[in-house]
């Protein structure tokens, strides 16, 4: 029996008794669907039966968790199943399909939808339609513990997987490739392989990892999106202008800031794909080479008038994706460029959505 399933029977309860025209008769967990007893047959995970005025209803919910658009399919599936059986014992006049879940997101709510099948979650969100009822409701709530479940697909360790799997949606991937390309473990891989099939960004054939959905991939990745963590610190160059750009060239491309240093931001944005200069400076650096990005850039430390931000990365890496483009410092990567534009303020977002639309178009 699964845990969540008393939560959900109460949820159930609770929606039904706002309709004061509604007998709630029984609601039962892990009901048992056979026609005869000596036929097998499914158990339903919750059962409600309701009479309104002369006729009587009967609620079939199916509970899966996690609610993600894969394990949702399944479901329906399965309430196909029940609706046929159950309508040979000619117990009601009225069978309402439901999927329940902790959470179900909008994609698995417009698979219900398609599928003419209700829904209820932990949330709040809940659509259930029959004989002139109609109960519907959203919410962008999420409970804790599926609000982590979800972000974690964006991890900064799965986020590397993502950034590979990005940069050639149409690329096939092995688990060893992938989390060699990626530098994570293949466990990781095999985490994010698991989660993206199951939101149905991707599948897997004899050819491997295939990613299908980029496009709602980054827009799930944008909303959960969290800078990059690391110490963020603000300084004064006297430096600017093209003075300004040919001293960053020279200095992110020595030796010993290869792999340690890019722009990033509004000033990786300028490089990657121009839509708006900003005043500021952005920069990613490792904290080892700090001294020399000082010296070279001469920077002065600044709580106001600063011209020039510096992140130092927890996760070094970042620096494994820069790009590096002809007479021009190096910048990071136009996945993680976009991601940190989309975060910033209104004219960020329009110099994000047209990188988007420069760079990260598949189709």
């Amino acid at each position: 029996m699964k845990e969540i399933e008393p939560q959900l029977a109460d949820a159930l309860r609770q929606q039904l008794e706002r309709i004061p025209s509604l007998e709630i008769q029984s609601i039962d967990r892990d009901w048992d669907l056979r026609t005869s007893p000596d036929t097998p047959g499914p158990r339903a995970d919750i059962l409600a039966r309701v009479k309104m005025a002369d006729r009587d209803i009967t609620l079939i919910c199916e509970v899966k968790e996690p609610g993600y658009p894969r394990q949702v399919r399944g479901a329906i599936d399965q309430l196909y199943a029940y609706m046929a059986r159950y309508q040979t014992r000619a117990e009601a006049d009225v069978i309402v399909p439901l999927v329940a879940a902790t959470w179900l997101s909008p994609e698995s709510r417009n698979i219900c939808a398609e599928a003419k099948m209700g829904w209820l979650d932990l949330a709040g969100n809940c659509r259930i339609a029959f004989d002139g009822v109609f109960i519907e409701r959203e919410t962008t709530e999420k409970p804790k513990p599926v609000a982590r479940s979800f972000r974690a697909v964006f991890s900064p360790k799965a986020g590397q997987v993502l950034r590979t799997l990005l940069r050639d949606p149409t690329h096939a991937w092995k688990v060893a490739d992938l989390a060699e390309a990626a530098g994570v473990s293949l466990g990781h891989v095999s985490n994010v392989r698991t989660a993206l099939r199951d939101r149905e960004w991707a599948t897997v054939d004899d050819e491997g990892l295939h990613l299908t959905a980029p496009d709602a991939l980054l827009d799930s990745w944008r909303t959960s999106y969290e800078p990059v963590r690391g110490r963020r610190s603000f300084w004064y160059t006297i430096l600017h202008g093209r003075q300004l750009e040919d001293t960053l060239l020279e200095a992110l491309n020595r030796p010993d800031t290869e792999e340690h240093a890019m722009l990033g931001g509004l000033s990786a944005a300028q490089w990657l794909a121009p839509y708006m200069r900003s005043n500021m400076t952005t920069l990613y650096a490792a904290t080892t080479i700090m001294p020399e990005l000082i010296e070279a850039l001469k920077l002065k430390p600044s709580k106001s008038g600063a011209n020039v931000e510096i992140i130092e990365p927890d996760d070094p890496a970042i620096f494994k994706e820069r790009v590096d483009i002809p007479g021009a410092p190096p910048v990071s990567s136009p996945v993680l460029t976009y991601l940190d534009l989309s975060h910033l303020d209104d004219r960020g977002h329009e110099a994000a959505e047209h990188l988007r639309e420069k760079l990260l178009k598949w189709h």
